[in-house]
Protein backbone atom coordinates (compact mmCIF):
# COMPACT_ATOMS: atom_id res chain seq x y z
CA UNK A 1 0.00 0.00 0.00
CA UNK A 2 1.85 2.92 -1.30
CA UNK A 3 2.04 5.78 1.30
CA UNK A 4 3.07 8.90 -1.08
CA UNK A 5 0.97 11.48 -2.41
CA UNK A 6 -0.28 11.83 -5.94
CA UNK A 7 1.03 14.96 -7.76
CA UNK A 8 -2.51 15.80 -7.47
CA UNK A 9 -2.56 15.22 -3.96
CA UNK A 10 0.61 17.32 -3.56
CA UNK A 11 -0.15 20.11 -5.22
CA UNK A 12 -3.74 20.52 -3.15
CA UNK A 13 -1.75 19.79 -0.13
CA UNK A 14 0.97 23.04 -0.68
CA UNK A 15 -2.27 25.01 -1.55
CA UNK A 16 -3.90 24.29 1.90
CA UNK A 17 -0.22 24.80 3.68
CA UNK A 18 0.29 28.19 1.82
CA UNK A 19 -3.34 28.79 2.56
CA UNK A 20 -2.90 28.29 5.96
CA UNK A 21 0.51 30.26 6.16
CA UNK A 22 -1.41 33.49 4.91
CA UNK A 23 -4.15 32.93 7.89
CA UNK A 24 -1.43 32.94 10.30
CA UNK A 25 0.02 36.58 8.88
CA UNK A 26 -3.12 37.89 8.42
CA UNK A 27 -4.22 36.84 12.18
CA UNK A 28 -0.41 38.30 13.45
CA UNK A 29 -1.54 41.37 11.31
CA UNK A 30 -4.74 41.67 13.09
CA UNK A 31 -3.02 41.15 16.38
CA UNK A 32 -1.44 44.42 15.98
CA UNK A 33 -4.66 46.16 17.25
CA UNK A 34 -4.33 50.06 17.87
CA UNK A 35 -1.24 50.30 15.77
CA UNK A 36 -2.75 48.44 13.24
CA UNK A 37 -5.29 50.78 13.27
CA UNK A 38 -3.60 54.35 13.27
CA UNK A 39 -1.52 53.34 10.40
CA UNK A 40 -4.61 52.62 8.46
CA UNK A 41 -6.32 55.78 9.23
CA UNK A 42 -6.96 58.02 6.41
CA UNK A 43 -4.82 61.11 6.20
CA UNK A 44 -6.47 64.24 6.71
CA UNK A 45 -7.46 66.18 3.72
CA UNK A 46 -8.51 69.71 5.57
CA UNK A 47 -7.23 72.13 7.97
CA UNK A 48 -9.35 74.76 9.62
CA UNK A 49 -7.36 77.30 11.00
CA UNK A 50 -8.52 80.27 13.29
CA UNK A 51 -6.40 83.31 12.64
CA UNK A 52 -6.60 86.51 14.47
CA UNK A 53 -3.17 87.99 12.99
CA UNK A 54 -2.93 90.19 9.70
CA UNK A 55 -5.67 88.11 7.97
CA UNK A 56 -7.95 86.87 10.51
CA UNK A 57 -11.09 84.38 9.98
CA UNK A 58 -11.04 80.64 9.55
CA UNK A 59 -8.86 79.50 6.94
CA UNK A 60 -9.27 76.14 5.20
CA UNK A 61 -6.68 74.48 3.86
CA UNK A 62 -6.77 70.62 1.41
CA UNK A 63 -4.20 69.05 2.49
CA UNK A 64 -2.28 66.44 -0.22
CA UNK A 65 0.98 64.90 1.19
CA UNK A 66 3.35 67.99 2.33
CA UNK A 67 0.86 70.47 0.49
CA UNK A 68 -1.23 72.69 2.03
CA UNK A 69 -3.01 74.51 -0.08
CA UNK A 70 -5.44 77.30 1.32
CA UNK A 71 -9.00 77.36 -0.47
CA UNK A 72 -11.17 79.21 1.24
CA UNK A 73 -11.27 82.04 4.31
CA UNK A 74 -14.08 83.06 6.13
CA UNK A 75 -14.62 86.10 8.01
CA UNK A 76 -14.73 85.63 12.04
CA UNK A 77 -14.20 87.76 14.38
CA UNK A 78 -11.36 86.32 17.22
CA UNK A 79 -11.61 82.39 16.68
CA UNK A 80 -9.88 81.21 19.32
CA UNK A 81 -10.81 78.14 19.32
CA UNK A 82 -12.52 75.28 16.78
CA UNK A 83 -14.23 72.19 16.92
CA UNK A 84 -15.50 69.81 14.64
CA UNK A 85 -18.74 67.82 15.09
CA UNK A 86 -18.19 64.03 15.07
CA UNK A 87 -20.30 63.64 11.92
CA UNK A 88 -17.66 66.19 9.90
CA UNK A 89 -21.00 67.80 8.86
CA UNK A 90 -20.40 70.53 10.55
CA UNK A 91 -17.50 73.15 12.73
CA UNK A 92 -18.07 75.25 16.04
CA UNK A 93 -16.07 78.45 16.01
CA UNK A 94 -15.59 79.82 19.42
CA UNK A 95 -15.19 84.08 18.86
CA UNK A 96 -13.30 85.31 21.85
CA UNK A 97 -14.70 88.54 21.70
CA UNK A 98 -16.24 91.06 24.52
CA UNK A 99 -19.46 91.90 23.16
CA UNK A 100 -21.97 90.72 20.89
CA UNK A 101 -25.09 92.40 19.34
CA UNK A 102 -24.48 95.24 21.82
CA UNK A 103 -24.31 92.83 24.86
CA UNK A 104 -21.61 91.62 26.97
CA UNK A 105 -20.91 88.42 26.10
CA UNK A 106 -19.01 86.07 23.67
CA UNK A 107 -20.38 84.11 20.54
CA UNK A 108 -20.44 80.77 19.05
CA UNK A 109 -20.66 80.35 15.27
CA UNK A 110 -21.86 77.48 13.38
CA UNK A 111 -20.42 76.27 10.14
CA UNK A 112 -21.75 73.61 7.60
CA UNK A 113 -18.97 71.53 6.02
CA UNK A 114 -19.24 70.57 2.43
CA UNK A 115 -17.64 66.89 2.50
CA UNK A 116 -15.88 67.31 -1.28
CA UNK A 117 -14.39 70.70 -0.93
CA UNK A 118 -14.30 71.53 2.67
CA UNK A 119 -15.81 74.86 2.47
CA UNK A 120 -17.98 76.56 4.92
CA UNK A 121 -21.10 78.19 4.99
CA UNK A 122 -22.30 80.14 8.13
CA UNK A 123 -25.61 78.34 9.18
CA UNK A 124 -25.49 81.12 12.43
CA UNK A 125 -24.10 82.55 15.34
CA UNK A 126 -25.63 82.38 19.05
CA UNK A 127 -24.44 84.44 22.17
CA UNK A 128 -23.30 83.05 25.42
CA UNK A 129 -24.92 84.17 28.45
CA UNK A 130 -24.70 87.88 29.76
CA UNK A 131 -21.14 88.95 31.20
CA UNK A 132 -19.73 85.88 29.97
CA UNK A 133 -17.16 87.78 27.93
CA UNK A 134 -13.85 86.90 26.31
CA UNK A 135 -14.43 82.79 26.09
CA UNK A 136 -11.21 80.31 25.50
CA UNK A 137 -12.20 77.27 24.44
CA UNK A 138 -14.92 74.44 23.41
CA UNK A 139 -15.74 71.23 23.31
CA UNK A 140 -18.54 69.06 21.30
CA UNK A 141 -20.11 66.08 23.43
CA UNK A 142 -19.96 62.64 22.19
CA UNK A 143 -23.25 62.39 21.96
CA UNK A 144 -23.77 65.53 19.07
CA UNK A 145 -26.15 67.37 21.29
CA UNK A 146 -24.16 70.35 23.05
CA UNK A 147 -21.20 71.95 22.52
CA UNK A 148 -19.70 73.43 26.17
CA UNK A 149 -17.63 76.47 26.37
CA UNK A 150 -14.86 77.95 28.77
CA UNK A 151 -15.67 81.45 29.65
CA UNK A 152 -12.26 83.28 30.68
CA UNK A 153 -14.27 86.62 31.36
CA UNK A 154 -17.32 86.38 33.76
CA UNK A 155 -15.95 83.06 35.34
CA UNK A 156 -18.36 80.45 33.63
CA UNK A 157 -19.22 77.61 31.62
CA UNK A 158 -22.26 77.11 29.40
CA UNK A 159 -23.73 75.01 27.20
CA UNK A 160 -25.43 75.26 24.11
CA UNK A 161 -27.94 72.74 22.38
CA UNK A 162 -26.82 70.90 18.81
CA UNK A 163 -30.07 70.84 16.57
CA UNK A 164 -30.43 68.03 13.87
CA UNK A 165 -29.31 70.43 11.21
CA UNK A 166 -25.84 71.14 12.88
CA UNK A 167 -26.98 74.81 14.12
CA UNK A 168 -27.02 76.01 17.59
CA UNK A 169 -29.65 76.87 20.14
CA UNK A 170 -29.65 79.39 22.94
CA UNK A 171 -27.86 79.06 26.18
CA UNK A 172 -29.28 76.08 27.74
CA UNK A 173 -26.96 75.82 31.14
CA UNK A 174 -24.76 78.15 32.64
CA UNK A 175 -22.27 77.40 35.33
CA UNK A 176 -21.06 80.34 37.38
CA UNK A 177 -17.57 79.93 39.21
CA UNK A 178 -15.89 81.79 41.94
CA UNK A 179 -12.40 81.96 43.84
CA UNK A 180 -9.36 83.48 42.93
CA UNK A 181 -5.71 83.08 43.48
CA UNK A 182 -2.49 84.89 44.93
CA UNK A 183 -1.69 85.92 41.57
CA UNK A 184 -2.71 89.20 41.20
CA UNK A 185 -3.86 90.54 38.01
CA UNK A 186 -4.28 86.74 36.67
CA UNK A 187 -6.24 84.92 39.47
CA UNK A 188 -8.60 87.96 40.97
CA UNK A 189 -11.17 85.90 40.20
CA UNK A 190 -12.15 82.65 38.49
CA UNK A 191 -11.53 82.62 34.48
CA UNK A 192 -11.87 78.86 33.23
CA UNK A 193 -9.90 77.60 30.05
CA UNK A 194 -9.82 74.45 28.92
CA UNK A 195 -12.85 71.58 28.88
CA UNK A 196 -12.26 68.12 27.85
CA UNK A 197 -14.71 65.23 27.78
CA UNK A 198 -13.88 62.27 29.13
CA UNK A 199 -14.44 59.07 27.74
CA UNK A 200 -18.06 58.10 29.41
CA UNK A 201 -18.86 61.33 27.43
CA UNK A 202 -21.40 62.55 29.68
CA UNK A 203 -18.57 64.36 32.11
CA UNK A 204 -16.69 67.15 31.29
CA UNK A 205 -12.93 67.71 33.09
CA UNK A 206 -12.73 71.87 32.98
CA UNK A 207 -9.32 73.53 34.21
CA UNK A 208 -9.79 77.16 35.82
CA UNK A 209 -6.72 79.35 36.32
CA UNK A 210 -7.91 81.92 38.45
CA UNK A 211 -9.20 79.79 41.58
CA UNK A 212 -6.39 76.97 40.97
CA UNK A 213 -8.93 74.04 40.68
CA UNK A 214 -9.64 71.24 37.89
CA UNK A 215 -13.43 70.25 38.10
CA UNK A 216 -15.34 67.33 37.04
CA UNK A 217 -19.29 69.12 35.15
CA UNK A 218 -21.32 66.57 35.00
CA UNK A 219 -24.01 67.35 31.47
CA UNK A 220 -26.53 64.59 32.33
CA UNK A 221 -29.18 66.75 34.14
CA UNK A 222 -28.08 70.49 33.39
CA UNK A 223 -24.50 71.78 33.40
CA UNK A 224 -23.28 71.27 37.56
CA UNK A 225 -20.22 70.58 39.19
CA UNK A 226 -19.78 66.76 39.70
CA UNK A 227 -16.24 66.58 41.85
CA UNK A 228 -13.35 69.10 42.28
CA UNK A 229 -9.79 68.92 42.63
CA UNK A 230 -6.98 71.36 43.86
CA UNK A 231 -4.29 72.59 42.34
CA UNK A 232 -1.31 74.37 44.28
CA UNK A 233 -2.11 78.06 44.92
CA UNK A 234 -0.47 80.43 41.90
CA UNK A 235 0.15 77.46 39.51
CA UNK A 236 -2.78 78.27 36.52
CA UNK A 237 -4.25 75.17 35.64
CA UNK A 238 -4.91 75.77 31.88
CA UNK A 239 -3.99 73.16 29.43
CA UNK A 240 -5.46 69.81 30.04
CA UNK A 241 -4.80 65.85 28.00
CA UNK A 242 -6.28 63.04 28.35
CA UNK A 243 -4.30 59.35 27.79
CA UNK A 244 -6.48 57.33 25.02
CA UNK A 245 -7.42 54.93 27.58
CA UNK A 246 -8.83 57.53 30.19
CA UNK A 247 -7.22 56.95 33.12
CA UNK A 248 -4.51 59.32 33.00
CA UNK A 249 -4.65 63.49 32.99
CA UNK A 250 -2.13 65.98 32.41
CA UNK A 251 -2.39 69.08 33.32
CA UNK A 252 -0.05 71.98 32.20
CA UNK A 253 0.11 75.61 34.26
CA UNK A 254 0.10 78.36 33.05
CA UNK A 255 1.97 80.56 35.98
CA UNK A 256 4.40 78.67 37.26
CA UNK A 257 4.89 76.32 34.28
CA UNK A 258 4.83 73.16 35.99
CA UNK A 259 3.47 70.11 34.29
CA UNK A 260 1.51 67.71 36.39
CA UNK A 261 -0.30 64.12 35.77
CA UNK A 262 -3.27 62.61 38.18
CA UNK A 263 -5.22 59.42 37.79
CA UNK A 264 -8.75 59.84 36.57
CA UNK A 265 -11.43 57.47 37.60
CA UNK A 266 -13.85 57.73 34.66
CA UNK A 267 -16.33 55.51 36.45
CA UNK A 268 -16.37 57.68 39.81
CA UNK A 269 -16.01 60.95 37.42
CA UNK A 270 -13.07 62.04 39.98
CA UNK A 271 -9.32 62.69 40.03
CA UNK A 272 -7.87 60.34 42.72
CA UNK A 273 -4.20 61.34 42.73
CA UNK A 274 -1.22 62.85 41.67
CA UNK A 275 1.10 60.34 40.05
CA UNK A 276 3.53 62.93 39.00
CA UNK A 277 4.89 66.48 39.18
CA UNK A 278 7.62 68.45 36.79
CA UNK A 279 9.12 71.54 38.09
CA UNK A 280 10.15 73.75 34.33
CA UNK A 281 8.20 75.92 31.45
CA UNK A 282 5.71 73.65 30.20
CA UNK A 283 2.54 75.75 30.52
CA UNK A 284 2.55 77.00 26.98
CA UNK A 285 0.07 74.26 25.61
CA UNK A 286 -0.38 70.54 25.53
CA UNK A 287 -0.77 67.24 22.95
CA UNK A 288 -1.51 63.55 23.59
CA UNK A 289 -0.50 61.05 20.90
CA UNK A 290 -3.90 59.15 19.70
CA UNK A 291 -2.93 55.83 20.18
CA UNK A 292 0.60 55.68 21.71
CA UNK A 293 1.95 56.82 25.09
CA UNK A 294 3.53 59.87 23.81
CA UNK A 295 2.58 63.05 25.67
CA UNK A 296 3.99 66.54 23.96
CA UNK A 297 4.40 69.93 25.94
CA UNK A 298 5.83 73.59 24.95
CA UNK A 299 7.27 76.06 26.98
CA UNK A 300 10.60 77.92 26.94
CA UNK A 301 10.48 77.75 23.03
CA UNK A 302 11.07 73.90 22.92
CA UNK A 303 8.71 71.02 22.23
CA UNK A 304 9.54 68.18 24.92
CA UNK A 305 8.39 64.69 24.34
CA UNK A 306 7.58 62.53 27.06
CA UNK A 307 6.79 58.90 27.36
CA UNK A 308 4.00 57.78 29.63
CA UNK A 309 3.91 54.49 31.95
CA UNK A 310 0.94 53.47 31.01
CA UNK A 311 0.34 51.84 34.40
CA UNK A 312 1.76 54.44 37.03
CA UNK A 313 1.42 57.61 34.72
CA UNK A 314 4.79 58.41 35.15
CA UNK A 315 6.66 60.31 32.58
CA UNK A 316 10.47 60.17 31.07
CA UNK A 317 11.69 62.64 28.77
CA UNK A 318 12.52 61.13 25.59
CA UNK A 319 13.37 65.00 23.11
CA UNK A 320 12.89 68.11 23.77
CA UNK A 321 13.32 69.99 20.13
CA UNK A 322 14.01 73.83 19.64
CA UNK A 323 11.15 75.46 17.77
CA UNK A 324 11.41 79.34 16.23
CA UNK A 325 8.84 81.77 17.55
CA UNK A 326 5.75 81.51 20.48
CA UNK A 327 3.58 78.13 20.61
CA UNK A 328 0.12 78.92 20.50
CA UNK A 329 -1.31 75.66 20.66
CA UNK A 330 -0.85 71.71 19.22
CA UNK A 331 -2.34 68.50 17.68
CA UNK A 332 -1.38 65.27 16.77
CA UNK A 333 -2.82 63.79 13.57
CA UNK A 334 -4.84 60.51 13.83
CA UNK A 335 -2.61 58.59 12.40
CA UNK A 336 -0.06 59.84 14.74
CA UNK A 337 2.40 60.52 12.41
CA UNK A 338 2.09 64.62 12.35
CA UNK A 339 2.34 66.87 15.15
CA UNK A 340 0.84 70.57 14.33
CA UNK A 341 2.27 73.04 15.96
CA UNK A 342 0.89 76.78 15.79
CA UNK A 343 3.73 79.05 16.41
CA UNK A 344 4.27 83.25 15.74
CA UNK A 345 6.32 82.25 11.90
CA UNK A 346 3.32 79.99 11.10
CA UNK A 347 1.70 76.41 11.57
CA UNK A 348 4.89 73.73 11.36
CA UNK A 349 4.36 69.88 10.29
CA UNK A 350 6.57 67.77 12.62
CA UNK A 351 6.97 64.13 11.74
CA UNK A 352 6.41 61.37 14.75
CA UNK A 353 8.84 58.46 14.79
CA UNK A 354 5.52 56.46 16.18
CA UNK A 355 7.86 53.43 17.53
CA UNK A 356 10.03 55.97 19.63
CA UNK A 357 8.23 59.01 19.72
CA UNK A 358 11.17 61.41 18.17
CA UNK A 359 10.07 64.21 16.37
CA UNK A 360 12.01 64.96 12.84
CA UNK A 361 12.77 68.58 11.69
CA UNK A 362 9.74 71.19 11.58
CA UNK A 363 8.74 71.83 8.16
CA UNK A 364 6.96 75.35 7.44
CA UNK A 365 3.52 73.96 5.97
CA UNK A 366 1.55 77.65 6.13
CA UNK A 367 3.39 80.84 6.76
CA UNK A 368 0.46 82.20 8.60
CA UNK A 369 0.72 84.67 11.38
CA UNK A 370 -1.71 84.72 14.03
CA UNK A 371 -3.03 81.23 14.17
CA UNK A 372 -4.71 80.25 17.51
CA UNK A 373 -6.73 77.37 16.75
CA UNK A 374 -7.21 74.02 14.87
CA UNK A 375 -9.32 71.60 13.83
CA UNK A 376 -7.93 68.10 10.89
CA UNK A 377 -10.37 66.46 9.30
CA UNK A 378 -10.18 63.34 7.20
Amino acid sequence: MSIGLSRRGFVRAAGITALTARAGLLQAKLHKGIESFVTSVRPHRFAFVGVMGATPGVHVYAINGEMWRLRQIVASEAPISLALHPSGRSLYVLNEVSSYRGLPCGSVEAYGVDAETGQLNLLGREGLSLSATMPRHLAVAPDRRSVIVAVHGGGAYNQLPILTDGCLERVSGILKETGCGPVVGHQDTAHPQTVLFDTTGKRVIAADLGCDKVSVLSIEDGLEVFARHDMPAGSGPQHLALHPAGHLLYVAHALDGSLAGFAYDAGAGKITHQVWQERGEYGDTLAIHPAKDFLYTAGGGLVTVWRIEPATGALGMVQSQAISGDIHGMTVSSDGRKLMALTSKGILEIGVDTGSGHLAEPALAVPVSGARSIALQS
